[in-house]
């Protein structure tokens, strides 16, 4: 296990599928948790809870990242709460409606991007006004940027898009030895591939040669990882997460 005895960690999306596997790993790991949620008030305290049983210590914060109002508020809170900030995961994100770009709707990108997109270049811009020297950022993508299939393409993009904003970052903050990475999960499950068909879940395993889909566990360890000090000749890069599946 990473030693976080004493680092302040936001954990974006944090109360349900990766987001809540992230969180707790990091709080096993010593890291005071700030549980970000959006609409998901007892998932969030549910996380917060199990953290805090665990002998570690957390709190959840309600904000709407795709409101740049509720990004400050994030922010300052933990300030308020903790007094620093030393580890953000970006992990909050929406699939939004799948469909083929023939048929994509300026709301349905408006609607991922404002949270996908938006809302990770702001937290990104808090977390550089806010960390102090030697800390970690963890963004997380998509498999579905290395691997594009059709009726994915807002999706797609704007999880390409996150990458990119972690390469510009890491260029921009790395005089201050903070990290800066891309995690890509593949499928996984609990999570938004959860709610695809059980046939496709069934394809998705079988591409793996574990024969299996991935869980919160397998993506939460290697975050674990990148926000360590062991990690701190890593940066601007991106780890693909995804048991070697090739969908």
């Amino acid at each position: 296990m990473a030693d976080l005895m004493g680092k302040v960690a936001i954990v974006t999306g944090g109360s349900r599928g990766i987001g809540r596997g992230i969180a707790e790993r990091l709080g096993r790991d010593g890291a005071y948790v700030v549980v970000n949620y959006s609409d998901s008030e007892q998932a969030a305290n549910e996380v917060v809870d199990a953290i805090c049983d665990a002998g570690g210590k957390s709190v959840s914060i309600q904000a709407d990242l795709s409101k740049i109002a509720d990004i400050h508020t994030l922010f300052a809170k933990t300030i308020d709460y903790f007094g620093k900030l030393d580890i953000l995961v970006n992990n909050a994100g929406i699939s939004g409606e799948t469909g083929s770009i023939e048929k994509a709707t300026v709301e349905d990108y408006d609607l991922v991007f404002n949270l996908n997109v938006r809302g990770v270049l702001f937290s990104l811009q808090e977390a550089a006004k806010h960390m102090g020297n030697g800390g970690r950022i963890v963004n997380i993508s998509s498999s579905s940027t290395l691997y594009p299939s059709a009726r994915t393409a807002v999706y797609a993009a704007s999880k390409a898009a996150v990458t990119l904003l972690t390469q510009v970052m890491a260029q921009e903050v790395g005089n201050r030895d903070i990290t800066v990475n891309t995690v890509t999960p593949g499928p996984t499950v609990p999570g938004m591939f959860g709610r695809l068909s059980a046939e496709y879940q069934q394809q998705a395993a079988a591409s793996s040669p574990f024969n299996r889909l991935g869980t919160p566990q397998d993506i939460a360890d290697v975050v674990a990882f990148l926000v360590s000090e062991e990690a701190r000749w890593i940066t601007g890069e991106e780890i693909c997460v995804n048991g070697g599946a090739k969908i």
